[in-house]
């Protein structure tokens, strides 16, 4: 067997090709600064926002903070799913809602840690993707999404049928806490550093497969799945994989919800203002924007948050209004002000019938 290690800097590329036995693996890192420059200043941000909130005083922010990144980690993880299918989808609050019922039931009922129910949350949430995947195989169009819309509601409806399991509207109390810190203010903070962690995670590992040759085949699959058969993409097989791979994703949420709250009220993400406030936030960040479902998950309850905070009963009026009348200005969303170039969007569409 041959090992062989060479380095070569080629353009702003660091480049490692490593040798063993006749196959060769080559590696690429980007070196030069205006690559990296601006998300590491976002990132600097985004890590002292909180710092700042705190040291003026501002510690009931904290808390919204911590939502607007498990947002952001549906929203991530629901952008995925929308360009590896192919599919408007009306259902991640179900996934979400199942993750926090399995870590509240089985930390309730079996003492099982945090870091064991996030084994579980993720893994009975791809359970479950892989028992539901067969519907964005064989229901296209309103279809689908009328599917995919159906399922929160026949989980909210369990929910009050089986109130003795799952609480209702009262919820699972007694979930263990996943940072068990006493003094409140570190808390938030630990839990924002902690959820900041997972939507990098998240962004970062969906930035990848949409740069490799699978997303290069996903955005094929969205500008038209009948070309990308013809291509010889296996489309049904990369359909049934993204949703089953989200559907844990969108699981650990509810999990995180579950031993943050240390309590799990599913009925609340099971509601319509949940499920608008998560398309909104990956629609008004940028359709098929990774990044850009994060700064609309802020955008999103930042805004809400301030139109409760100032103008009271008119808040629910203005924020929708708001967000629709920013639906219709920014096409490309908020990640389209950062990009100077138009660039290709995945938008996948409803057809009701087959053009003749």
């Amino acid at each position: 067997m041959v090992i062989g290690l060479k380095r070569k800097e080629r353009r702003g590329r660091l480049i490692l090709e490593i040798q063993i036995g006749k196959s060769v693996r080559r590696f690429e890192w980007t070196i030069e600064p205006r690559y990296w420059r601006n998300p590491i200043i976002a990132f600097l941000i985004w890590a002292s926002l909180p710092l700042i909130l705190w040291s003026a005083g501002y510690y009931s922010i904290l808390s919204t903070l911590v939502f607007a990144n498990v947002l952001s980690i549906i929203a991530v993880a629901y952008s995925l799913r929308v360009i590896g299918t192919g599919r408007l989808d009306f259902g991640p609050t179900f996934f979400v809602a199942m993750g926090g019922y399995v870590a509240a039931l089985f930390s309730k009922w079996y003492g099982l840690s945090p870091w064991e129910t996030f084994f579980l949350s993720f893994l009975i949430g791809m359970v479950l993707g892989a028992l539901l995947s067969p519907i964005v195989v064989i229901s296209k169009g309103i279809y689908y999404t009328l599917i995919t819309f159906i399922l929160p509601f026949v989980l909210y409806e369990i929910t009050y049928w089986r109130s003795d399991i799952f609480g209702a509207e009262t919820g699972i109390p007694g979930v263990p806490p996943l940072l068990p810190i006493i003094n409140p203010v570190m808390a938030e903070l630990s839990y924002f550093y902690f959820s900041v962690a997972i939507v990098i995670l998240y962004t970062f590992i969906v930035d990848k497969i949409l740069r490799s040759k699978y997303g290069l085949m996903m955005g094929v699959l969205n500008e038209d799945e009948e070309i990308a058969n013809m291509y010889g993409i296996n489309t049904n097989l990369i359909k049934v994989i993204i949703f089953i791979v989200t559907s844990g994703m969108i699981s650990v949420a509810g999990w995180f919800l579950a031993h943050y709250y240390m309590s799990f009220t599913g009925v609340l993400y099971l509601s319509p203002e949940f499920l608008t406030l998560t398309l909104m936030a990956a629609v008004l960040g940028g359709k098929g924007a990774v990044y850009g479902a994060v700064i609309g998950s802020y955008f999103v309850v930042g805004l809400r948050e301030f139109t409760r905070m100032w103008l009271g009963g008119y808040s629910t009026i203005v924020f929708y209004a708001s967000v629709l009348m920013l639906l219709l200005v920014l096409p490309e969303g908020l990640w389209g002000l950062y990009r100077k170039r138009r660039y290709r969007e995945y938008v996948p569409t409803i057809k009701v019938r087959r053009k003749t």
